[in-house]
């Protein structure tokens, strides 16, 4: 009996403090709850029904005209978002109605679901790192910007994970956040990789749609407002936020210096609020006249004008003060300042790169210095970033390096990026790798990033993909990576719809991969247009995707300023997209170290370029080997080119096979390159048509050859002409190809001179 009382007791133990660390869990749930949600009252646990949340909770700005709620043209793809069960992002300018639309939309749809509103920047991690997933609710993301800021706070599988538990999630984002935060060929984002997760729905200002609205109002002072500055900035007083600012400038100069240091604070990516020390100090920037120190009293006066909100009707502070009391800009103003394109001053930028913040805003802040044009201050950001051992400021540095033709570096930071399990790092060294022909283990870090979503990863799969044969495996792959937002997947995708014919559809990818700032798509574009004659536009996006990091690019540039007489220039850019891997740079710069007598060295480049399947780079190495004496190496290059449809190695395998004494082949390899246009091949066959006797088929053959400048056949019917006593025309062809540089030429006219003079004595 006392024994079964004690396995009773025991047993009740359990029970006890079973119940007791439930309770712990709930209280602890509780407690995540509270500190990361802004719709958790003080005094209970569980969100709101969204039939209950107010306009102010939802994140809409205050109205400064009371104006009943006006339907809007994206209503419709909202909901076919929620309909197919898809996390909605509505995409539009500052004050345009994106958060007042969505909530309405969420409240009518969906009255009797939870809201969870995780607190900005980091509520929505603190809650998913707890295991504090939301079930069945909506998970409202206003101004998912500040969320994205730093990659931490917002993790690509909390989406998936928000969505496999029933949620409806739904996210508003300005519109220049959505640009900045697109990746481009030398700047992979993050960031991206979650926005693609989302339905993107547009809300515009388009004067269609204002019209519209317009004509919806009775009364006419809101009609001619929502006319001239559309529905959301009238409303909400975005309008008079900008004549604040420019009447400050003249009446509170100080107040409106320090709006605009805290704007260009927060454009520079390093943080949304700048400290006000700091904002204080940079404000003389921004005086017309500044006095050092500044006045005390002015600042605070300045401070307070710039904060107060008895304006507009107290819909807006032109800069409001964050919870850590750093000063925060209205964003309407920060869209239209950066609208306007205005250049941050180095000192605010020199403050930023300075100051404390984490890696994932480091990295924000290096990517939009890159995107305004300041390399130097981005590769800063990015050191800062690496040297706190983050896999993305290592690989973003390693991505600046590979642009100042660094590859060494750049190789040893991709790999302890790719180390440290960034799938952008994987993806770098695997393009490093493949430079240097280690396939093998460039597929293995590429099938690694791709699983885990790198779009660039998947694009260069294909590729491999497609070298190796597998076409209908790398087709998959390129189509993959263009549907998942990569430039170079766009790019290589168009190309295989380009050589299907499909034209159209391919220059849509080259332009959109060109929106993306890919060095590809630009180079595939400027070939596009320069075949339809749009010469000076071919030649602007042949060098953007120069600068864009393109080796393709690089190579042709090269060669056009080789034409051009530029040599210096024509070396540096082929020497740097030899460095790169590119299968047109190897041959010409191993053509050129040919040309110089390093066989060794060029004939390794010239391998590498053949191993790609370029007919340039196997062409050049035929020609070397022949050079070299290796005659029948030589042949096999020369076929394998000819195979590609290569006239100039028709030519040269004939010649080989013609001093073999193998004249019917060569002849026959002639024939086939003319068909092809080859001015030398018309030559060739004319003069063999003419040992045969057949004049005059030899004489039409030169003739055409002729009409393509070709100097050789100038000069033959020259001689011809000569022999005809026809001395004008025999003196003005021989000239023609004497000043293209034909030394037959040249000797051929000066005995024909001495001739004529001979003859008039």
């Amino acid at each position: 009996m006392l024994g079964l009382l004690a396995i009773v007791c025991v047993a009740g133990g359990v029970v006890v403090q079973a119940a007791k660390d439930k309770a712990k869990a709930k209280d602890t749930s509780a407690g995540v709850r509270q500190q990361a949600m802004r719709t958790s009252g003080p005094e209970a646990v569980d969100a709101p029904l969204a039939k209950d949340v107010s306009l102010s909770i939802w994140g809409v700005h205050e109205s400064l005209v009371g104006i009943p709620y006006l339907d809007r043209d994206a209503e419709t793809e909202v909901v076919e978002a929620f309909e197919e069960e898809r996390p909605v992002l509505v995409l539009g300018d500052s004050m345009v109605g994106k958060t007042r639309m969505a909530s309405k939309l969420v409240a009518e749809l969906f009255p009797n679901r939870q809201v969870v509103i995780p607190d900005i920047p980091d509520g929505l991690a603190t809650l998913m790192n707890a295991g504090e997933i939301p079930v069945e609710s909506i998970v409202w993301l206003d101004d998912l910007e500040r969320y994205l800021a730093d990659p931490k706070n917002l993790k690509t599988k909390w989406i998936d994970q928000l969505q496999q538990a029933g949620n409806v999630v739904v996210a508003t984002m300005r519109e220049i956040f959505y640009e900045r935060f697109q990746p481009s060929d030398d700047m992979p984002r993050t960031q991206w990789d979650t926005l693609l997760r989302f339905r993107v729905v547009r809300l515009k200002n388009a004067p269609e749609e204002r019209n519209k609205l317009a004509a919806l109002s009775p009364i006419p002072r809101i009609r001619d407002g929502i006319l001239k500055h559309g529905l959301g900035t009238y409303a909400g007083g975005g309008f008079l936020a900008v004549e604040r600012l420019e009447s400050g400038r003249v009446t509170t100069p100080i107040g409106a210096a320090l709006v605009l240091v805290a704007i260009d604070w927060q454009r520079t990516g390093i943080s949304e609020a700048i400290p006000e020390e700091t904002a204080i100090k940079l404000s003389g920037l921004y005086l017309a006249e500044p006095s050092s120190p500044l006045d005390p009293e002015e600042v605070r006066s300045g401070l307070a004008w710039a904060t107060d909100n008895s304006s507009g009707g107290s819909t807006y502070r032109l800069i409001a003060r964050a919870s850590d009391g750093n000063l925060r800009p209205f964003d309407y103003l920060v869209d239209h300042v950066a609208s306007s394109r205005k250049a941050i001053p180095n000192e605010v930028w020199e403050a930023a790169a300075q100051s404390d913040a984490s890696p994932g805003r480091l990295n924000t802040a290096g990517v939009s210095a890159h995107m305004l044009g300041r390399q130097e201050i981005a590769e800063r950001f990015f050191v800062r970033a690496a040297e706190m051992g983050d896999p993305e400021g290592m690989a973003n540095l390693a991505t600046a390096l590979e642009r100042q033709n660094r590859i060494a570096e750049a190789e040893t930071l991709h790999r302890r990026a790719a180390e440290a399990g960034s799938p952008h790092g994987m993806t770098g060294l695997a393009v490093i790798l493949l430079r240097s022909g280690r396939t093998e283990e460039a597929e293995s870090l590429l099938r690694e990033a791709a699983v885990n979503g790198d779009a660039d990863a998947m694009a260069n799969l294909g590729f491999i993909m497609m070298r190796r044969g597998e076409e209908d495996e790398g087709r998959g792959w390129y189509r993959r990576a263009a549907v998942a937002g990569s430039g170079l997947g766009m790019t290589n995708y168009g190309m295989q719809l380009e050589g299907e014919g499909r034209q159209e559809q391919a220059e849509a990818l080259y332009r959109a991969a060109t929106a993306r700032g890919n060095g590809a798509g630009m180079h595939q574009l400027s070939l596009i247009l320069s075949r339809r004659g749009e010469h000076a536009e071919a030649e602007r996006l042949l060098s953007r995707a120069v600068r864009h990091g393109n080796p393709a690019a690089m190579a042709v540039l090269a060669s056009h300023m080789e034409g051009m007489g530029n040599h210096a220039e024509a070396e540096r850019l082929a020497t740097m997209a030899a460095d790169r891997g590119d299968a047109y740079g190897l041959a010409l710069q191993g053509k050129r170290m040919a040309e110089r007598g390093e066989l060794d060295g060029a004939e390794k480049l010239l391998r590498r370029s053949a191993e790609q399947g370029f007919t340039f780079g196997i062409h050049c190495l035929g020609v070397l080997l022949a050079r070299s004496g290796r005659i029948e190496e030589a042949k096999v290059q020369y076929r394998k080119a000819i195979t590609d449809g290569d006239a100039q190695s028709m030519v040269n395998l004939g010649l080989l096979l013609s001093e073999e004494d193998r004249k019917g082949e060569a002849t026959a390899l002639y024939q086939q390159a003319s068909n092809l246009g080859l001015p030398l091949a018309m030559f060739l066959l004319a003069d063999d048509l003419e040992d045969k006797g057949k004049q005059q088929e030899a004489e039409e053959l030169f003739k055409k050859a002729a009409s393509m400048k070709e100097p050789r056949s100038i000069t033959k019917l020259g001689m011809i002409a000569a022999e005809r006593e026809d001395y004008d025309e025999a003196l003005g062809l021989l000239g023609q190809a004497s000043t293209m540089g034909h030394r037959h030429a040249a000797e051929c006219l000066k005995v024909l001179n001495d001739h004529l003079k001979a003859k008039e004595k």
